[in-house]
């Protein structure tokens, strides 16, 4: 750690410059703490271990699905067809032309997703966990619509549509829980045309009609595309996602967006993974609980990585997967702190995909989307398995309650889970440059046998690799992008003596200016206090070459000590950086109404977001 002095006159590179790979990671286990995350105890694979796939694709075979469920072990995620493709099939009402014909509605779709029905692809039973959603350029309703017979043509007619098919196509035991009223929306109004101001309108309406017909589906949005809220001094946040918040806020019951490393959208190739993607997720909450008393829960439908090329067919590379395996598993392992905060995750992996060689006019044979579990060769029959199936080969089998862990580098992302007689513990590297880790907290744990199952993603060829170990090395190397697992098989029950449960405490401002030497304050009520530790995660947001943490720091007058690094990379290719920074605070300076303080030496930026978490000691 470098002395603060020295701390405040580093620039942005110099900040975030890796660890040499001599540095030694101290990674502290504590397999006998339970870890209560926001009243989150167990890792849930369905919320997590997700495809971007629905049960019975059209072009996945009964050999295909039971490799997703039994060798990947992967959920379902999300439906971003289905919706549109049925409303194809529904003709307008006789005596209103502007609306759906209700009744036919009922007629085709409560045999076709019935319990009895042998078509394969509406087996209800198997859509539960699904997040539906629909295509804006089909399904919004404007006065022009001609996509369907009815249009829509008013989000009246959306509305009605909706709610019939989400009523008419499944049983209350078996109704998919969640819907996102459309997939990116706001980034297609203009083709439309239509206006975001409508957009969110819509997702009112929509909303509305779908709690009256089925009140148990949640309904959220708005899917966003392209989470650079920073862009435009922060137009992006204030006529978009803030917009949306202020306008259909009241009636979403999850906020949901996308989030890629690369190119999303439009702009240079940027990264996500690590400080940005926090910052995006501590945004969204802050400005939830201020507006609403409560931070509302998240979906990330899509993350990933997307490639040169994005959704065209390309001959296949090795070295591309493996940069997509970074992304995805990167952003997961943060993800997997949050899983009080998040209800689902879904990376963009997709099954088959037949429908993606068709996107392109000049379609090379043999050539395929980078996104697909399994790519069709140049004989238009024949489908190979790609090297994104690693990412749920890495998890496969891994389950358990979750235990207390730490480490000493925010690049170096740790979890531990204990099943039974296991305990999994699990690194990435998501640094540039190789890391010697210390283990420290096993010792005492008595252990049958260890397997090592590893992951390495910064190579030409990902390769996933397993052995058995004698045991759990104290010191090893995590390769640059590496992501590895030791599973401790233990002669006996790892039992809980202690559990740490964490409190996330939300600041009553955000998005302060930044002004030389004018103090910044962020107010935090109803702090947890008493035993244990607390972080204060700073959202920075200032030009690349400017400072950007603070002179100095205080919470209740007590001084904080500035970090040195944050997880992932210098953010190059944004104009700003704009990352969340966790900062150690003494439990001892916590108050019930806790004051933090914090100065610059310039102006320029904002400080987007502060929110304290805190990890108390509970019996």
């Amino acid at each position: 750690m470098k002395s603060l002095s020295l701390v405040i006159l580093f620039s942005l590179t110099a900040l975030s410059v890796s660890s040499t790979s001599s540095e030694i990671v101290n990674v502290h286990l504590e397999p006998n703490t339970s870890r209560n995350i926001g009243g989150v105890t167990h890792f849930d694979r369905a919320q997590f271990i997700t495809l971007h796939e629905s049960f019975g694709s059209s072009d996945l075979t009964a050999e295909d699905r039971q490799y997703i469920e039994h060798e990947l072990e992967a959920e379902y995620g999300r439906d971003g067809g289905l919706v549109s493709w049925l409303a194809r099939d529904i003709p307008a009402d006789s005596n209103n032309p502007d609306m759906p014909d209700v009744g036919k509605i009922k007629e085709l779709f409560a045999p076709k997703f019935s319990a009895k029905s042998d078509q394969l692809r509406y087996k209800p039973s198997h859509m539960r966990n699904v997040i539906l959603c629909t295509h804006p350029e089909i399904m919004h309703g404007h006065v022009h619509n001609k996509s369907l017979e009815w249009g829509p043509r008013s989000a009246e007619a959306t509305a009605e549509y909706t709610a019939q098919m989400l009523k008419w196509a499944f049983t209350d035991e078996n109704r998919p829980l969640a819907i996102e009223v459309y997939n990116e929306p706001f980034v297609k109004a203009k083709k439309i045309p239509t206006t975001i101001e409508e957009m969110s309108k819509q997702h009112n309406v929509v909303a509305k009609r779908v709690k009256e017909l089925t009140p148990n589906v949640m309904v959220g949005g708005y899917s966003a595309a392209w989470v650079e809220f920073e862009s435009g001094d922060w137009n992006n946040w204030n006529n978009w996602q803030k917009k949306f918040m202020d306008i259909a806020g009241e009636n979403m019951d999850f906020w949901s967006y996308h989030i890629y490393d690369g190119v999303n959208v439009m702009g240079t190739p940027r990264s996500r993974t690590g400080s940005n993607s926090e910052a995006i997720m501590d945004i969204i909450d802050t400005y939830s609980h201020i507006k609403f008393g409560v931070a509302k829960p998240l979906m990330i439908t899509e993350y990933g990585k997307i490639p040169a090329g994005n959704m065209s067919t390309m001959p296949y590379s090795e070295e591309r997967s493996a940069g997509m395996l970074y992304s995805a598993l990167g952003q997961l392992m943060t993800f997997m702190d949050h899983p009080d905060r998040l209800m689902r995750t879904v990376p963009f992996i997709l099954g088959k995909a037949s429908w993606t060689y068709n996107m392109t006019k000049d379609y090379v044979p043999g050539e395929a989307n980078p996104y697909l579990l399994w790519r069709r060769l140049a004989d238009g029959k024949t489908y190979v398995k790609t090297d994104l199936m690693k990412f749920y080969s890495f998890w496969k089998g891994v389950k358990g309650e979750w235990r207390n862990s730490a480490s000493s580098n925010p690049d170096v992302r740790v979890h531990m889970l204990a099943d039974t007689n296991r305990l999994s513990v699990i690194m990435m590297n998501l640094d540039s440059a190789s890391k010697q880790v210390s283990l420290k907290g096993l010792q005492e744990v008595k252990t049958d046998s260890v397997v090592l199952r590893s992951l390495t993603t910064n190579v030409a060829k990902p390769i996933l690799a397993e052995k058995t170990l004698k045991n759990v090395p104290e010191v090893f190397e995590l390769g640059a992008g590496e992501i590895v697992m030791f599973q401790v098989n233990v002669k006996n029950t790892v039992q809980v003596k202690d559990t740490v449960k964490e409190h996330r405490v939300y600041a009553t401002d955000y998005l302060q200016d930044i002004k030389a030497g004018e103090p910044i304050q962020f107010t935090f009520k109803q702090v947890p206090t008493g035993k244990g530790n607390a972080v204060l995660r700073l959202s920075p947001a200032r030009k690349l070459g400017k400072q950007p943490l603070p002179t100095e720091i205080k919470i209740n007058g007590t001084p904080l000590t500035l970090p040195t690094n944050w997880a992932g990379d210098d953010q190059k290719g944004r104009s700003m950086f704009y990352g969340m920074v966790e900062l150690q605070v003494p439990m001892q300076a916590l108050k019930d109404e806790s004051v933090v303080s914090l100065t610059y030496p310039d102006d320029g930026g904002k400080i987007a977001s502060a929110v304290l978490q805190v990890n108390r000691v509970e019996k």
